[in-house]
C-alpha cells in the first residue's frame, strides 16, 4: 500500500492570530516579511511551541533575499538550532558577515528614493568595489536594479558574487531571479539548473513551480508546489497559491450573463499604447460586450486608431467618444458609466489604455463576481511589462491597516519589486483591487458619480470608490490567477516632477479626509476577519486535497 505524503506539522492559522494579526495578509512584501519575522522571533521566545515556525520563517526569508544581512543572521541561528548542513551554516555565516552595513551613508537614501536612476546606479557601481562593504552594496544594487529596470546592473551583481568562492552559490541563485525578471519563465527554468537546490530548497521549488505554471505545465507545477507546501504549510501566501491551483475558479459564460456587458477605456494622447491595447482586447473573448473608448481631449492620432480598431470588433460592438477637453480620470469613468445607462445586473470593465489582456480575462473576472455575491468589483494581478522593467507584480489585492497618527487610510502593499514567483497568483476577497483592469457590477456604478472627481486628474479615485463600498458592507474580490501585463511604469513612486509630487500629496490628503478614523478602524478589523477566515478555510481544504498525514516533526526542511 503506497505511503501517504508526510505533512510537517506547524501551528494552524487560527492559533497564530492573537500573536500575529497581520499574518493572514501574507508576507510577499519586504516590509511584511521583516515585520512578521521579527514578531515571530519575539513570539517564539515567549512560546517555545513556535520555535520551529520561527526557524522555518527565518529560512524562507533568507532564501528569498539572501543578501539581506539580518535575514542571513536569523537563518544562521536557525540552521544551528536545527542541525542544518555545514554548507548551509557556512553560507549563512559568510553572508551575515559580508553584508554588514557601513556605519553611515547619508547619500544613498536620497539616491534610492530620488528621480535620477543613473546617479543611483553610478553610486552603487562604485560602492560595490568597497573592500569592506562590497557585498552589502551588492544587495542594495540588486534591489535597485529590480525596482528601476536595470538588468545589466543585476547581472553584474550576480557575476561578482559567482566569482567569490565563499558566495558563489548566491551568484547562481540571483542569476535565476534576473532570468525570471527579464528573460521569461523558460529562461528562468534554464538558469535554475545551476542553482544549488541543497542550499536554497524553498526558493528552488517556488521558482520551479512558477516556471512550470507559466510554460503551460500546470499539473507539474501543482505537484511541485504541493510538495513544498507539505513542508512549509505555515506560509499564508503559499497556502492561497496552492489552493488556487488545486481548485481553479471557473470562468463565466459571457453569453449567459443576466445583464449587459461593457468594456470601458479612457485615454489621453497615448495613441500608440492604445492601439496595442485595442488589438489585445479585440483578440480576447468578449461575448456580447460592447467596447466604448473615451478620447479624453487628446490631440494625437487617437481618433484614427479608434477608426482602424473598430473593424476588428463585431458590428455595433465598438464606439468611440471624443471630448473637447481632458476632464480627468474619475470624471471620464463616470462619463462612460452614465453614457451606457447602466442597470443593476449589467457588468462594466474599466481597462487602462496600456495593457495586454489574456484571451479569457473578461470571463474570469465575471466568474469571480458570479461566485462572490458580496463583491461588487473584481480585479486582476497586474504585472509590469514596461520596457526594461522587471516582470514583477505592480498591483495585487489591497489590504487595510488600522489608522495611525499620520494617515486615516492605510492601504497595505503586500508585494515587492522582484520578479513574480506566483505567490500573488491567488484568489480571495479584499477591500480593494487595482483599477488598471477591474470589472464592476452595474449596481456599484449606477448612482451617477461613483468615482470622486476631487481626485482629478487621477490617483486614488478607484481606491476611494472601493473603500466606500467596503464601508457599506460590500467588498472586492481579487482574481490573482489572472495576470494583466501593464506597459507603463506605475504607482506613486513614478511621480518624478515637483508638480506630480504635489498632486500626489494633495490626493493623499483628500483620501484621508474622506474617511473617519473610527470607520477605517472598523474596516481594517473586518478586512482582517475576512483574510483570516479565508486562510483557515483554504488551509484545511489544501491539506485535505493533498492527502496529508500528520508528522510530529514540528519543523520544516533544513
Amino acid at each position: 500500500m503506497p505511503q501517504r505524503p508526510v505533512f510537517i506539522s506547524y501551528p494552524p492559522p487560527g492559533i497564530l492570530r492573537r500573536m500575529l494579526p497581520l499574518w493572514a495578509f501574507g508576507l510577499e512584501g519586504p516590509w511584511l516579511a521583516r515585520r512578521l519575522g521579527a514578531d515571530m522571533l519575539a513570539a517564539a521566545r515567549d512560546s517555545p511551541k513556535l520555535a520551529g515556525l520561527a526557524d522555518a520563517m527565518a529560512a524562507w526569508n533568507f532564501e528569498r533575499a539572501p543578501l539581506d544581512g539580518a535575514f542571513a543572521a536569523n537563518a544562521l541561528a536557525a540552521a544551528r538550532r536545527k542541525g542544518a548542513s555545514a554548507r548551509r551554516r557556512a553560507l549563512c555565516a559568510a553572508l551575515a558577515k559580508a553584508t554588514r552595513p557601513p556605519k553611515e551613508c547619508r547619500e544613498w537614501p536620497r539616491l534610492r528614493d530620488g528621480t535620477d536612476t543613473e546617479a543611483g546606479a553610478a553610486f552603487l557601481a562604485r560602492a560595490m568595489d568597497d573592500a569592506a562593504h562590497g557585498s552589502y552594496w551588492r544587495g542594495k544594487a540588486f534591489d535597485f536594479a529590480l525596482a528601476r529596470g536595470l538588468p545589466d546592473l543585476a547581472r553584474r551583481v550576480a557575476d561578482a558574487l559567482a566569482a567569490d568562492p565563499a558566495l558563489a552559490p548566491v551568484g547562481a541563485r540571483l542569476a535565476v531571479e534576473a532570468a525570471f525578471a527579464w528573460d521569461g519563465p523558460a529562461a528562468g527554468l534554464a538558469a535554475l539548473s545551476a542553482c544549488d537546490r541543497g542550499l536554497f530548497p524553498r526558493f528552488y521549488a517556488l521558482a520551479l513551480a512558477q516556471g512550470l505554471a507559466e510554460t503551460g505545465r500546470t499539473g507539474e507545477a501543482t505537484a511541485v508546489l504541493a510538495d513544498l507546501w507539505r513542508a512549509e504549510n505555515w506560509h499564508p501566501g503559499l497556502t492561497l497559491r496552492l489552493h488556487t491551483l488545486l481548485f481553479p475558479p471557473a470562468p463565466a459564460d459571457l453569453d449567459a450573463m443576466p445583464g449587459r456587458l461593457f468594456v470601458f477605456l479612457y485615454t489621453w494622447n497615448r495613441a500608440g499604447l492604445l492601439a496595442r491595447t485595442l488589438e489585445s482586447l479585440a483578440a480576447s473573448h468578449l461575448g456580447p460586450a460592447r467596447v466604448v473608448v473615451l478620447d479624453n481631449g487628446g490631440t494625437d492620432d487617437t481618433q484614427s486608431v479608434c477608426r482602424a480598431a473598430a473593424v476588428k470588433f463585431a458590428p455595433d460592438r465598438f464606439a468611440a467618444i471624443r471630448l473637447p477637453v481632458n476632464i480627468g480620470a474619475p470624471a471620464a469613468r463616470n462619463w462612460l458609466a452614465a453614457t451606457a445607462r447602466l442597470e443593476r445586473d449589467d457588468l462594466a470593465a474599466y481597462v487602462d489604455d496600456d495593457v495586454s489582456l489574456p484571451a479569457d480575462w473578461l470571463a474570469r473576472l465575471a466568474g469571480a463576481l458570479r461566485d462572490d455575491a458580496q463583491a461588487d468589483v473584481a480585479g486582476a494581478r497586474v504585472v509590469a511589462a514596461a520596457p526594461g522593467a522587471a516582470a514583477g507584480v505592480q498591483a495585487a489585492d489591497v489590504r487595510l491597516l488600522p489608522p495611525d497618527a499620520a494617515n486615516t487610510v492605510r492601504p497595505l502593499v503586500n508585494y515587492g519589486p522582484g520578479p513574480d514567483f506566483g505567490l500573488c497568483a491567488a484568489h480571495r476577497p479584499c477591500p480593494s483591487v487595482s483599477g488598471c483592469c477591474h470589472l464592476l457590477r452595474g449596481s456599484a456604478l449606477g448612482d451617477g458619480a461613483p468615482f470622486d472627481i476631487r481626485f482629478s486628474p487621477s490617483q486614488f479615485d478607484d481606491l476611494a470608490r472601493d473603500l466606500g463600498g467596503f464601508l457599506a458592507g460590500r467588498r472586492a474580490v481579487y482574481a490573482g490567477d489572472l495576470a494583466v501585463a501593464h506597459h507603463q511604469h506605475a504607482g506613486p513612486g513614478q511621480a518624478r516632477t515637483r508638480a506630480a509630487v504635489g498632486q500626489l500629496r494633495g490626493a493623499r490628503t483628500k483620501l484621508d479626509g474622506l474617511f473617519a478614523a473610527s470607520d477605517m478602524a472598523v474596516a481594517a478589523a473586518r478586512d482582517a476577519n475576512t483574510a483570516w477566515a479565508e486562510l483557515e478555510t483554504k488551509w484545511r481544504e489544501a491539506r485535505e486535497a493533498t492527502g496529508c498525514a500528520l508528522s510530529r516533526a514540528g519543523s520544516g526542511a533544513d
